[in-house]
């Protein structure tokens, strides 16, 4: 039975108008449910996939697609792909990483070690973890399409050219409170290829040490749009998991409404 076309618009204004331009299917069914009731995830991944048949069928005819979302690599979730976002998530370099992680790209594969990959861009906004608050982007890691559950979390660290440094290690190590593994993305360039440019540079290498002392992996690219431009210079290693810092962590891509609301409810007066 096929969906109504009312559904499927409800499914892109929700995608188009959330923050991250992304949203969970288990995000769609509690966003319809009040409106209408009953739906099911069944009916949701149905609706998602006729929108993606209409759109290839619009390809091939030569007309503009009228639904312009896609399903992420995860198989649980789906973006906005049209441009003209009004907030600063997805935009820019940003944007460049998450189609990359997102995309088909064999290196990401290779890099975080699943082929099915959700990423978050989680840089902009407010947060109640500190200094060293939050990552740039969180990448869920998936053992299968449709996979409801991640089996690991990685947080990412993004640097542009002169960004390699034992601040940003840090940076990435703290921000990534709570995540399995922790990295640092950036520019090819402030790493010396060969031994005449380490001599130049002798501060790369202690940063270097810093990283995997601290067990933060290091990747650097060339073209950040292109993931086969991206290569691991250092492993990154298994963090020791923090309950508190994990559910922190995962308040930042599943919806910081949530912990709005839990902080508003704690504020208001006790009825007597």
């Amino acid at each position: 039975m096929k969906s109504s076309a009312g559904l499927r618009t409800r499914i892109k204004n929700l995608v188009m108008k959330s923050p991250q331009k992304s949203m969970s299917i288990s995000q769609l069914q509690i966003a319809m449910s009040p409106s209408i009731p009953g739906i099911t995830k069944l009916k949701i991944k149905a609706a998602i996939k006729e929108m993606i048949e209409i759109n290839a069928s619009q390809k091939k005819a030569g007309k503009p697609m009228h639904y312009r979302i896609t399903m992420n690599k995860g198989g649980n979730s789906i973006r906005y792909t049209h441009g003209g976002e009004t907030t600063k998530k997805g935009t820019g370099p940003y944007r460049d990483i998450a189609r990359v992680i997102d995309g088909d790209s064999k290196a990401a594969t290779k890099i975080f070690g699943a082929p099915h990959l959700n990423s978050y861009d989680v840089h902009a906004g407010k947060s109640v973890r500190g200094e060293w608050g939050r990552p740039d982007m969180i990448v869920s890691l998936y053992r299968g399409i449709g996979s409801s559950k991640s089996f690991e979390i990685h947080a990412i660290e993004f640097e542009r050219r002169g960004g390699f440094s034992a601040s940003n290690v840090s940076q990435a190590y703290f921000g990534g409170g709570g995540a399995d593994k922790c990295w640092l993305l950036f520019d090819y360039r402030d790493w010396p290829m060969n031994s005449a440019q380490r001599e130049e540079n002798p501060n790369a290498e202690r940063v270097k040490k810093f990283a995997e002392k601290l067990g933060v992996g290091l990747i650097y690219f060339r073209t950040l749009s292109q993931g086969g431009t991206w290569h691991v210079l250092l492993q990154a290693k298994r963090q020791p998991i923090n309950k508190k810092d994990r559910e922190s962590l995962r308040s930042l891509f599943e919806g910081e409404e949530k912990e709005r609301k839990k902080l508003s409810k704690k504020r208001l007066p006790v009825k007597k």
